[in-house]
């Protein structure tokens, strides 16, 4: 190392042990405050206690707006004594020197999680990641640059880049960083063992990650990216970044997060508490289905219908989900149902009590209401005769009854020839062209290609609850939701989205959206694409590329072990063999294991054998609601957004991988792997791995003893 380097890294050295002494005496100071305001606030309450009846109304008023105040002012201090420790442990992890135009001297700019001023001088010691100079940072090589502030552009001249990893706030390396985000931290970073969780990824933000993060413009922001491209990772990192920007209008309540399913909700619950915001709402297609449906049929589960799909590919079945997974079909649909008012509406007289309202003021009073969903509309047009009546009932002296009521009510939905969504749903398939796409999954049960149709209708003709305090929703594995499915989010969610996942990781191709289909439907999006893939190394990404090519998908360069594709001579042999990884994985430095079946019936009967074996694992079904750590098991479509340091995947041979749908859950459980996957089979290998080469030697029986 050179006198200048040593110099250097003793100078930053200097420079870190001061910020940790600021950020210390910050966190005394805020511990203190938080102290004494506490004991301040319970000697206020309690004196309000003892005074409450000598107090009058404006006093008390007073006194609790002041405990109320204090109060507000120990939560701050509290969420700002969270920040001041986040930071203590890494203050920063980058440092931009910015010569604007015009200057004397270039400044200075360390960057960390978060922002911290000095308390004294309020100079800004550290730069939250989101703040407008960070994008320096990220943006621009050494040489001209420039950012957006309040003020307008800021221009100028990079004269210098560094990176840092800080643990225990203590200086492990430095590296100076002329280019963009440099491949040394990068490299390091990846070659990371996955944690249980996942986390935030400041520090190695990428050009075109920043450029889908800032963008703060877009109503609807539709983020295609390849396996491993960190697409939801970079989305949270954009609420944070939403929240930050617009602090003053947006808040963690008003943003949701729609997930695949809950445990991968629970898998990334951690990376935005650790931008310092609070965790966010959570939901899915599910429990939207059941919001609406569970008063009005049973139905089946996204996770039944793709093991349907998974098990045996029925003709009829598979055209029935195609059918209903288009945009045509929406729109089909769409126009039958605004046309029932004009079809199917017959206006009647009603009687009542001897009085009648006559077929044209029927037919008036429903004309009125044509801004209305259609029951709704029935709804008010058997107010409206209710009230004419009981008028002129009571104005002749005479009673009205609750049975008078219910009588002119059953005389305007006779005027209808359905008694609610669900039988205009079904009335939809009465047509000889569409009478072969509707089947009962059982009795008062529908199948899962309906259940979005018959919610769209459901909110198309009656009004139901929406989501109008959100003013944000994220939502994830885009590919895997029907038009149907948008349509019903653009009915329940009037705010800007995020909407990201990966075409190539489809877990049903026959209603799965392609990214033009997506694009159709909100045709004022903006749309990005994320190519790169930093997940796996380059030899598990070209294998999961020989299995599903994606010409746009660019790898990393990070080498690791090839994928090993282990022939075995029985099934017996091959959960030996499976035991034998799992016992080689406890001995290396990996942390996480993934064992992903093709289904989950697959995944629990190898989860039985292993731990009859001895081994502890845990097995994750659709039933489950958390992530954990050590050995997970179970199937790709579960496993989808999910990674691990190695990946195990039995059973890969002919028989259970045969199908279209078969080799999108190969791909999927392929592409979880970080740094080694290792693929097992008894049977003929899966065609989709023909291009890997097997040695004879695989096909050994396992031995399971001395």
């Amino acid at each position: 190392m050179s006198d200048v380097q040593t110099c250097d890294e003793e100078q930053e050295r200097r420079h870190l042990a001061e910020t940790v002494q600021r950020l210390r005496a910050e966190l005394e100071s805020l511990d203190g405050y938080i102290d004494r305001s506490a004991r301040t606030i319970d000697e206020r309450k309690q004196h309000l206690w003892d005074n409450l009846r000598d107090m009058d109304f404006a006093e008390k008023a007073n006194f609790r707006q002041d405990v109320d105040n204090s109060v507000r002012s120990v939560e701050h201090a509290a969420t700002r004594r969270k920040r001041v420790a986040r930071l203590l442990e890494t203050p920063y992890f980058g440092r931009v020197d910015f010569h604007p135009d015009g200057d004397d001297q270039p400044g200075r700019h360390y960057i960390g999680v978060h922002n911290f001023s000095d308390p004294q001088t309020q100079e800004i010691l550290i730069h939250d990641w989101r703040a407008p100079v960070s994008s320096l940072f990220y943006d621009f090589e050494s040489g001209q640059a420039f950012f957006e502030t309040p003020d307008g552009t800021s221009r100028g001249e990079i004269t210098g880049k560094r990176q840092y990893k800080i643990q225990g706030g203590q200086l492990e390396f430095m590296l100076e960083s002329t280019l963009n985000i440099g491949d040394d931290v990068l490299q390091r970073e990846l070659s990371q063992s996955a944690d249980n969780r996942m986390k935030n990824i400041v520090a190695t933000i990428q050009r075109e990650q920043n450029a889908v993060i800032r963008n703060e413009t877009a109503q609807v922001l539709i983020l295609q990216g390849v396996a491993g491209s960190g697409k939801t990772s970079i989305a949270l990192h954009r609420v944070a970044f939403l929240l930050y920007r617009f602090k003053d209008t947006l808040s963690s309540d008003n943003v949701m997060i729609l997930s695949p399913n809950k445990v991968f909700g629970d898998y990334i619950a951690d990376v935005l508490p650790e931008l310092g915001e609070e965790q966010v709402a959570e939901t899915d297609f599910d429990r939207i289905a059941s919001a609406f449906l569970d008063k009005v049929t049973d139905y089946e589960q996204f996770s039944e219908q793709v093991g349907k799909l998974i098990d045996r590919v029925d003709d009829a079945f598979a055209a029935r989900i195609r059918y209903k997974a288009t945009p045509e079909f929406v729109a089909e649909l769409d126009q039958w149902i605004t046309s029932r008012a004009d079809e199917d509406f017959s206006p009647a007289e009603i009687k009542q009590k001897y009085h009648r309202l006559s077929i044209d003021w029927v037919t008036e009073t429903f004309a009125e209401a044509s801004n209305l969903p259609l029951f709704t509309r029935l709804d008010h047009l058997a107010n409206r005769a209710v009230h004419v009546l009981k008028q002129q009932v009571r104005d002749r002296g005479g009673k009205w009854a609750a049975s008078d009521t219910s009588g002119v009510r059953k005389q305007v939905r006779a005027m209808f020839p359905h008694k609610d969504a669900f039988a205009l749903y079904k009335a939809f398939y009465q047509d000889p062209s569409r009478r072969s796409m509707y089947q009962p999954a059982g009795r008062r049960k529908i199948e899962y290609a309906d259940v979005f149709p018959l919610i769209y209708t459901m909110i198309k003709t009656a009004r139901h609850d929406n989501y109008n305090h959100i003013r944000h929703l994220l939502v994830d594995e885009m590919q895997d939701y029907t038009p149907v499915q948008y349509a019903v989010l653009r009915e329940l969610f009037s705010c800007t989205m995020t909407i990201l996942g990966d075409a190539n990781q489809s877990v049903n191709p026959f209603s799965s959206s392609s990214l033009p289909i997506i694009r159709s439907i909100f045709p004022e999006a903006d749309c990005l694409e994320l190519r790169k893939s930093y997940r796996s190394t380059t030899e598990i990404t070209e294998f999961a590329q020989n299995i599903s090519r994606n010409d746009e998908l660019v790898p990393i360069e990070r080498h690791g072990p090839p994928p090993q594709v282990i022939g075995c001579a029985d099934p017996a042999d091959q959960q030996a063999r499976i035991l034998k990884l799992i016992e080689q994985h406890r001995d290396s430095d990996q942390r996480s294991l993934g064992i992903i079946c093709k289904t989950v019936a697959q995944a629990e009967a190898l989860h039985d054998h292993l731990t009859r074996a001895g081994v502890e694992l845990t097995f994750l079904d659709y039933d489950s609601t958390t992530f954990a750590s050590g050995v997970i098991i179970t199937s790709a479509h579960i496993a989808k957004g999910l990674e691990f340091d190695t990946v195990i995947v039995p059973q890969a041979d002919q028989h259970n991988y045969t199908s279209d749908i078969d080799r999108c859950m190969l791909y999927i459980a392929c592409t979880r792997a970080m740094h080694e996957l290792h693929l097992t089979h008894d049977g003929p290998l899966t065609h989709f791995l023909g291009f890997a080469a097997e040695p004879e030697a695989d096909l050994a029986p396992a031995r399971t003893g001395p």
